[in-house]
């Protein structure tokens, strides 16, 4: 991207309707949707208004929503860079069934009809209301840049989108070199407002990734969501794990679909193995697996062809299967961001649904000496937290989770809000506290 490229200045907004009714009206009407998330119309009035907008929020939180409904009521195209190509692919499908235009100029899609896009930006009023590319497209691709340029000096460049932000920041767990020249859009567009949507991590991070982005005064929204619907419990892991996995799922879920994350790319494909063998039907998905066979497994699940997918951290962003009903780590993550990421593609259709960590002490000594190896004191850092995590048999799993991503501390029982997803550590706390009410009902 070269040559600075003047524009509007950031406090001007294009003539439209942005009032409070209109943005719910939008919701209701577009999105089909009945009420505004915590801080989701807080960032959406602030990207209106052209403001530098970092969102942090969890899996389900809704951020998507703070961009692609002003997308909706902006004049002009809201430019959408995302990391990955099956991610964009689920957003456009999504988008285009609510009647939203959105396309995207990702690699494989032909020249035709490539040039079919960059026709439709170069149009007096562009009925493209979202681009989504890739950063590499970005930092490559001069045909994208002039088109770029073109929306900005007909004042059609309405915003850029920064999805997945996490992987900017070199201190995050989805680092990617190739969002590294992400940071020239705010000196070479200037005056187009940004909007960066992270997964939830830390408040050092949340800095690290403003800092990378050079974001000029930028408002930050914070959507810590930990489900009341999910169960989450630490159990021990037994040298066998594809055993302990096995014995799980058929006592809780044995028709039901399922994750079960593994270390290594042989761990997944052993696993797999190891459940079919138990007439459980799981398939392998990993970076070892060919693109096309990864889609293939990915569709079989989604359309409970498959029950259980047997999966290394590649098997992440964009899975919105809402039945998820359990999440197992085989193996211990390598981080508290890791873990609750993962974690959070169990139950999005709102039911109880389980998060089972089988922990041995030996995943840490293996891991730790892998990472020492490469000379990471922050990834050694991540492993200690995670670790202490399962190591701690008194505290709620809730409140540990949203303490470590810099939520409200509180001494209250978050489980109290769903009893049937209560966590281990609550479950045996009450569980205790029955017995000596039971002890001291007989003493009286």
């Amino acid at each position: 991207m070269a040559g600075k490229m003047a524009g509007n200045p950031a406090g001007k907004c294009r003539d439209f309707d942005h009032s409070p009714e209109k943005l719910k009206a939008t919701l209701n009407n577009i999105f089909r949707l009945q009420e505004f998330r915590v801080n989701q119309l807080e960032a959406i009035k602030a990207t209106i208004l052209k403001k530098n907008v970092l969102v942090v929020g969890d899996n389900g939180a809704g951020k998507s929503l703070c961009y692609q409904l002003p997308a909706c009521l902006s004049a002009g195209v809201t430019v959408v860079i995302s990391p990955l190509i099956s991610l964009i692919q689920d957003q456009i499908q999504k988008l285009t069934e609510l009647g939203i235009d959105a396309r995207t100029l990702s690699g494989d899609i032909g020249h035709s009809a490539a040039d079919s896009i960059y026709q439709q930006l170069s149009e007096e009023d562009p009925i493209i209301k979202l681009l989504y590319v890739t950063p590499e497209k970005v930092s490559m691709s001069r045909p994208l840049i002039k088109a770029l340029k073109s929306l900005l000096d007909r004042d059609l460049l309405a915003r850029f989108v920064i999805d997945e932000a996490q992987c900017i920041s070199q201190w995050g767990y989805d680092f990617r070199p190739d969002y590294g020249t992400l940071n020239e859009l705010q000196q070479d567009f200037l005056g187009v407002p940004m909007i960066a949507l992270s997964g939830p991590v830390t408040p050092p991070i949340q800095e690290n990734i403003l800092k990378s982005l050079q974001m000029n005064d930028p408002q930050v929204f914070t959507m810590h969501f930990i489900p009341t619907n999910l169960k989450y419990a630490v159990e021990t892991r037994t040298l066998d794990g594809g055993t302990d996995c096995i014995t799980w799922i058929k006592e809780h879920y044995p028709h039901e679909s399922g994750i079960v994350y593994c270390w290594r790319q042989d761990d997944c494909d052993n696993m797999a193995d190891s459940l079919n063998e138990a007439g459980l039907l799981a398939c392998s998905y990993h970076a070892g697996k060919t693109g096309e066979h990864r889609e293939s497994v990915q569709n079989r699940w989604k359309e409970n062809k498959c029950q259980v997918i047997c999966a290394t951290v590649a098997f992440g962003m964009g899975i919105h299967k809402p039945d998820v009903r359990y999440v197992i780590h085989s193996f211990l993550p390598k981080s508290m961001e890791q873990y609750h990421r993962e974690t959070g593609r169990a139950g999005r259709d709102g039911n109880v649904s389980h998060c089972i960590l089988f922990y041995n002490y030996k995943d840490y000594k293996d891991l730790h000496y892998v990472i020492s190896q490469e000379s990471k004191k922050m990834e050694l850092d991540n492993l200690k937290r995670i670790v202490q995590y399962c190591g701690n048999t008194k505290d709620c799993r809730r409140i540990q989770l949203l303490s470590y991503f810099g939520g409200v501390k509180t001494e209250a029982n978050l489980c109290e809000e769903n009893t049937e997803a209560i966590c281990d550590n609550c479950e045996s706390a009450n569980e205790m506290m029955n017995v000596k009410e039971e002890g001291e009902g007989e003493m009286t």
